[in-house]
């Protein structure tokens, strides 16, 4: 029967090759420089290669023992700075959307360990609009039973921009909304969102309609993963990512047929994450997780609180291993900007106006005036007298 040992810190009394941590940006804008950094700790061993892949393929080596040492590979999205590259670390003088995926960093030993450790992180880009959104489709004026028709149309960008309807600051309900087939453009995504309502006889110059149409683009991406490698009774270590989620509940040993219940929780936060737990790089099912409810800290803070349960056996192994991960995503506003509108009525025909005049504020909004046609008549009258 095997014996598999589990322990929150790596176990002294063990010798030879070990990952300390690997450090990938979880987002960055396209255009921006990366930093790509793989600590480890070869003990007693000497040091035989440090290899780096996106998506499983190779695009940089550096081998202590060759000159040069470091080599680099023509990968789409890969920009290395050679010169400010080393055994730890790789350069990316720039990044576009081709860069994103999974990076990982497999470190070798030399004889006679020949030891190898791997770990890897995914990196995800984004990119900004040019251009604010824009509203499509207003008319000069509208009147009683008139149908208000306009369109709210997001620039391209990556992800592609979530669209929202306000009329007088409140979201506007479903059926008034229409999403249209987004804009493709090379890799970037534009969104499209109508919106569609009924001028009614209640509308009033003193009491002016609002439009607003709200872009919001929201990065998701994983900050941390925490990383047990459960192996033989020689080999055992917990690998976490600074910051990241917490795996409690471990017992100290286990046996084929054994029930593992653990824990993956990440405190102080102030908008929960999701968390996922991963067997062998595989989510895990819903049957084998205990959902629990986010629990409120007394500063203010919160936590998040996700429980793995499922028997041991021999499918869990590959190579001779098995590995848990616990990973939290985040969800991150990275652009926000607003279109506005302000729809004004004539009293004396009940119509609804809009002027010629418009002004753009300084996140992009646009606002329409209109002044009373009972205002202007009188001023008109007024001129004819004095002259």
């Amino acid at each position: 029967m095997i014996l598999l040992w589990l322990t929150l810190f790596f176990i002294k009394e063990l010798h030879g090759l070990r990952l300390l941590d690997l450090e990938v940006p979880s987002v960055v804008e396209s255009g921006d420089p990366v930093w790509l950094n793989c600590s480890f700790d070869l003990e007693h061993d000497d040091l035989y290669s440090v290899k780096w892949y996106k998506n499983s393929v190779e695009f940089y080596r550096y081998l202590p023992k060759e000159e040069p040492r470091a080599h680099q590979y023509e990968l789409p999205g890969v920009y290395i700075d050679l010169e400010r590259s080393g055994e730890n670390y790789v350069s990316l003088s720039q990044t576009d959307l081709d860069s994103e995926g999974t990076y990982r960093c497999e470190v070798s030993a030399e004889a006679p360990s020949f030891q190898t450790e791997r770990a890897e992180r995914e990196l995800k880009t984004y990119e900004l609009p040019k251009e604010d959104p824009v509203m499509e489709g207003i008319q000069d004026s509208y009147s009683p039973g008139d149908v208000v028709d306009v369109t709210c149309v997001a620039a391209p960008s990556k992800p592609a921009a979530v669209l929202k309807w306000f009329i007088n600051d409140k979201e506007t309900p479903k059926n008034y909304q229409k999403p249209l087939l987004p804009i493709t453009k090379e890799k970037l995504f534009g969104s499209k969102l109508a919106l569609t309502f009924v001028v009614k006889q209640t509308h009033q110059w003193n009491n002016p309609t609002h439009i607003r149409c709200t872009s919001v683009i929201v990065q998701e991406y994983s900050q941390s993963i925490e990383e047990l490698f459960i192996r033989d009774i020689k080999s055992t270590e917990l690998r976490a990512a600074k910051d990241g989620p917490q795996i409690s509940g471990l017992k100290s040993n286990y046996e084929l047929g054994d029930k593992v219940n653990a824990n993956c929780s990440l405190p102080k936060v102030v908008s929960p994450p999701i968390l996922r737990w991963y067997v062998n790089k595989e989510e895990v099912m819903p049957d084998q997780l205990d959902q629990y409810q986010t629990i409120e800290c007394k500063d203010g803070y919160k936590t998040a609180l996700l429980g793995l349960h499922f028997t041991i056996t021999e499918k869990h192994f590959r190579n001779g291993e098995m590995r848990l991960n616990c990973t939290a995503t985040f969800s991150k506003v990275i652009d926000r900007r607003d279109v506005d509108a302000v729809i004004g009525t004539n009293q004396q025909s009940s119509g609804l106006q809009l002027s010629e005049k418009k002004t753009k504020g300084t996140n992009g909004s646009v606002v329409l005036y209109k002044l009373p046609w009972r205002f202007l008549s009188h001023i008109f009258i007024i001129s004819l007298i004095l002259q």
